[in-house]
């Protein structure tokens, strides 16, 4: 294996600054998808409220996407970490090849499917005149980006686990930058471009992630700057089962996240379009708020993993603990900048009053949850470096099954109004973190004891 500076050993040094030093870049790259999400969001919005519902709209499959992008990005990532943790470099590097494979496929098969359900699905989830030609028109090319960006994910998630996140912030700013160039152009039709609308939006992402996929094939294949890809590219079941064991819980948790936002969706749409251009800024806006957590999560869960396969407990529990600490900081400061200013938040994406107005019942009621989620976040990351996902598969799932009980039931009964929906969202949250925060503490205590019966000195 080749020697390369941009990769750290996450098993020794100082945890906050590995931490830090891992989180920075993760954080920078995050922060250019979410740019580039936002400059979507900020040119179509000059198109009205229907172009916004039809993005809106068309973004909820987004989360479904992320799900399938989770389970091989996941057990991809925890895989190489733990095998870098044990210093076994030639298994990382099958684990490497046998999830760019899987991505592969799986891309396909879902972007083969979205082209086919386009129509019904902008239909189903409250699309109606302009706002379901327009989303019909934006899905169609939106899934198929879906192909790319489940590679970009896969990849991205790999170098990560070998202690690499500078490589990945370079290549997605570079194609932040191209997409936010290419957004007005074939948006509004500059340079002599026919004007493309909603079309244009989508097929600028496009382009900006082929973009990044041939700076990493050229990386990978030519060179071969981080694992040799020499070898065998088929499918081996043992590492497949090892990965899926640990990516599909994660991989459904984001399913469910998915579920509660087509539910949100399904139960908002009934109070007009307004009311569903302003979700759909406001989930763009937490977005962006989240940032931050989920790059020390995600920083986090590649320290654990390295720790994981090297039996030093203390270096676990010392990052999770360091983590959790800054989600918790960050998230108060986040929730009274929402309830301070939403209406400049929201204002910054629409100036219709009626799309401003829902958006900040939203923003000031789901706000005071972000505490919650920011430990949610930092827990199930725990849970990834630790090669164990399903707990926050569990908690998610009866987030989600509580939250469809009461949202359907509660607001038509007592004849509450939009707001109450926000309130249930933020109660059941609540009810998710006690879950699995209690969990992680139990197996957090079963691997201290694992490791210090078979190692009684490691740290």
């Amino acid at each position: 294996m080749q020697k390369n500076s941009r990769r750290i050993d996450l098993t020794e040094g100082p945890i906050l600054k590995t931490l830090v030093r891992l989180a920075v870049p993760v954080t920078v790259s995050m922060v250019m998808f979410t740019v580039y999400l936002m400059v979507d969001l900020y040119f179509v919005g000059r198109l009205g409220p229907d172009a916004v519902a039809a993005l809106s709209i068309s973004g909820n499959a987004f989360f479904i996407h992320l799900g399938l992008s989770t389970i091989l990005g996941t057990g991809g990532m925890a895989l190489i970490a733990q095998a870098f943790g044990r210093k076994d470099y030639d298994q990382a590097a099958q684990v490497f090849r046998q999830s760019i494979t899987l991505a592969l496929i799986v891309g396909a098969a879902e972007t083969t499917t979205g082209l086919l359900i386009a129509p019904a699905y902008i239909e189903f989830f409250g699309g109606t005149g302009k706002s379901l030609v327009w989303g019909i028109q934006y899905f169609q090319i939106f899934v198929v980006s879906f192909f790319f960006m489940i590679l970009l994910y896969t990849i991205g998630n790999c170098y990560r686990g070998m202690g690499n996140t500078k490589t990945p912030m370079i290549i997605l700013l570079q194609a932040n930058i191209l997409n936010i160039l290419l957004d007005p152009v074939l948006i509004f039709g500059w340079l002599g471009i026919p004007a493309m609308g909603v079309r244009g939006a989508a097929l600028a992402s496009v382009i900006s992630q082929v973009y990044a996929l041939a700076v990493y094939g050229y990386l990978i294949f030519i060179r071969n700057s981080e694992l040799h890809v020499r070898g065998s590219w088929r499918l081996r079941a043992t590492l497949v089962r090892k990965s899926l064991y640990i990516g599909i819980p994660s991989g459904l948790n984001h399913f469910l996240l998915a579920a509660n936002m087509l539910i949100t969706f399904r139960v908002i749409s009934d109070y007009g379009t307004a009311a569903l251009a302003s979700i759909g800024i406001g989930f763009r806006l937490l977005q962006a708020i989240y940032i931050p957590v989920i790059a020390v999560a995600s920083a986090m869960a590649a320290i654990v993993g390295q720790n994981f396969g090297a039996n030093k407990y203390n270096r676990i529990a010392g990052t999770f603990g360091r983590a959790w600490m800054i989600s918790i900081i960050f998230m108060i400061c986040c929730t009274m900048v929402c309830r301070i200013f939403p209406e400049q938040l929201i204002g910054i994406f629409s100036n219709d009053s009626e799309v401003i107005r829902f958006g900040v019942i939203y923003l000031k009621v789901f706000s005071l949850g972000f505490v919650m989620v920011g430990s949610i976040m930092v827990i199930s990351a725990a849970f990834q470096g630790l090669g164990k996902t399903y707990p926050s598969l569990v908690g998610a799932a009866l987030d989600t099954a509580l939250f469809a009980g009461l949202v359907f039931t509660l607001p038509a009964f007592f004849s509450w109004k939009i707001d109450s929906i926000f309130w249930i969202k933020v109660a059941t949250v609540v009810v998710e973190t006690a879950v699995i925060a209690v969990w992680l503490k139990t197996e957090l205590e079963r691997t201290r004891k694992r490791i210090t019966r078979h190692l009684p000195t490691a740290k």
